[in-house]
């Protein structure tokens, strides 16, 4: 059967409730095509979830996932009890350990018995409290792996091999983009938030007791990463003043210290940079890792290794643009002063939570025109810019063009962009922004980086329990966010022309 056309035929439909984005049976989104679905989807109504043929990896359940959970269920729990499957013992060790932590009151592991992959076995009210460990730190087992695992039966050597030779080319391609590391700086995990939970731990190995530092706006699981999982906590930097120059510089010169600066080029949904070109030497003086996840920007618009010890990614996104596999990634600065522990340490975690051969298999087709799709995702996003920017009914708009682009522009290449992510509010309140989004001719669902246009409600989608907050820091829960594709300029001015009206 000939698959849907997300170009010519976008997920934004009632009828398209629940359908997977694209049409695969790996894919990472999910079609919530009217603002009540997403709401809908928040309060956990069954109306929706009954409907979901799949969801963002960390956050539902992939039914071939759900499917091994129940086999090890089967296999390993008693009564009262459920299960979870983690590529590796370590991963699982890890999630039992922040279960515990969190009120969890009894967890066990047990071999799954297919390749390295470890149950966790938790009682059924506490199964919420570990499945935020698996949201949080990101080592999941994919979709591609647990359909292997269940089929019982090994790899063959046509597919192992393969599975390296692309592995291979992964980190030759990557380090190409960033100039000045080699492929043995690349480091690959099983999603985006598992390399930066990676990094976060390192560095909780070097500086035990130290927070780390948020620079911006952060991508909800990168705050609640640091929040959770560090005992110390964390420094939130969310509102800054001057691209955070005078928060971080005024909290060095009283004497404090920090294990890490974890900061987004450019924040997401609010699409600001930080002045990263003298706060840098702020941390230096002061021994501080700068970590820069530039998954919204890509290595083709931004040079974010001039200033960051390591670089964070998840590929999942633009690199691999087809919405049809999961995968993360670390990239180490060989000037910086910590590259060394950095590299050394990054090798056990990067074992604990591989990138799936098959994945990588997947990962590396998707990957082969990367350069000249964001090419053209930023061409296209500067005009669809420039008639949204003076439009009557748009109260205000968010892209590193408009806002902190001096900062941004520190770390912009030579014939870098801007990138195709920005977040608009509508005049006129809830009831306008609602009649928008349901009427929008986009595929609606959440993730960003796709070969085609997606939008979501982001701010009733990441934190629908803690809106006011959000509010307070200048995230409005009115904001839409947008990543614009390669569709035809004109036809995606056509669709917004529509829907304003």
């Amino acid at each position: 059967m000939k698959k849907r056309d997300p170009f010519t035929e976008p997920f934004c439909e009632a009828k398209d409730l629940g359908l997977a984005i694209p049409d695969d049976e790996h894919a990472v989104s999910v079609c919530l095509p009217r603002w009540r679905d997403v709401v809908g989807y928040e309060e956990q109504d069954s109306r929706v979830l009954d409907e979901l043929e799949c969801g963002y990896p960390r956050f539902v359940e992939h039914p071939l996932v759900a499917e091994l959970f129940y086999a090890a269920e089967e296999e390993f729990a008693k009564k009262n009890e459920t299960a979870l499957v983690f590529p590796t013992l370590s991963a699982a060790w890890r999630c039992a350990d922040f279960a515990r932590a969190n009120g969890a009151e009894k967890t066990r592991l047990e071999s799954y018995g297919w390749n390295d992959l470890t149950a966790l076995v938790v009682r059924e009210k506490d199964y919420p409290i570990a499945w935020k460990g698996w949201q949080h730190m990101g080592e999941i087992v994919s979709s591609r792996l647990a359909e292997a695992a269940l089929r019982d039966a090994p790899l063959s050597d046509e597919q192992e091999q393969a599975g390296k030779e692309a592995d291979r080319i992964l980190r030759e391609r990557i380090a190409g983009l960033y100039g000045k590391c080699k492929a043995d700086d690349v480091f690959l995990f099983s999603s985006g938030m598992a390399a930066i939970a990676a990094v976060h731990r390192v560095l909780m190995r070097k500086f035990p007791e130290l927070p780390t530092i948020q620079l911006e706006f952060p991508y909800l699981d990168a705050l609640k990463l640091q929040q959770k999982c560090n005992p110390a906590g964390v420094v939130d930097f969310s509102i800054s003043e001057n691209g955070g120059l005078n928060n971080v510089a005024d909290y060095f010169s009283k004497g404090n210290r920090a294990a890490g600066l974890f900061t987004e080029v450019p924040s997401n949904p609010l699409l600001r940079t930080g002045n990263l070109r003298e706060i840098s030497p702020i941390l230096r003086e002061n021994g501080v890792p700068l970590i820069i996840d530039d998954t919204v920007a890509t290595a083709v618009n931004v040079d974010a290794l001039q200033f960051a010890d390591a670089v964070t990614t998840s590929l999942t996104k633009a690199f691999s643009g087809a919405g049809d596999v999961a995968a993360g990634s670390v990239v180490l600065n060989p000037e910086s002063p910590h590259y060394e522990f950095l590299k050394t340490e990054l090798a056990t975690e990067e074992s604990a939570s591989p990138l799936f051969c098959l994945d990588a298999i997947v990962l590396e087709i998707n990957s082969r025109h990367f350069v000249e799709r964001i090419e053209a995702i930023n061409e296209n996003s500067v005009e669809i810019i420039d008639f949204l920017i003076d439009h009557p009914q748009v109260e205000a708009l968010w892209h590193p063009s408009i806002v902190q682009r001096d900062f941004y522009d520190d770390l912009r290449t030579p014939e870098g962009g801007y990138g195709g992510l920005f977040s608009i509010k509508l005049k006129g309140g809830e009831s306008e922004v609602i009649s928008f989004y349901d009427k929008l001719k986009i595929s609606k669902g959440p993730s960003l980086g796709t070969n085609f246009s997606l939008v979501c409600p982001y701010t009733i989608l990441a934190h629908y329990g803690e809106l006011d907050w959000a509010e307070s820091c200048g995230v409005s829960r009115n904001l839409i966010r947008i990543w614009i594709g390669l569709e035809e300029t004109e036809d995606l001015i056509a669709r917004f022309q529509a829907a304003l009206e």
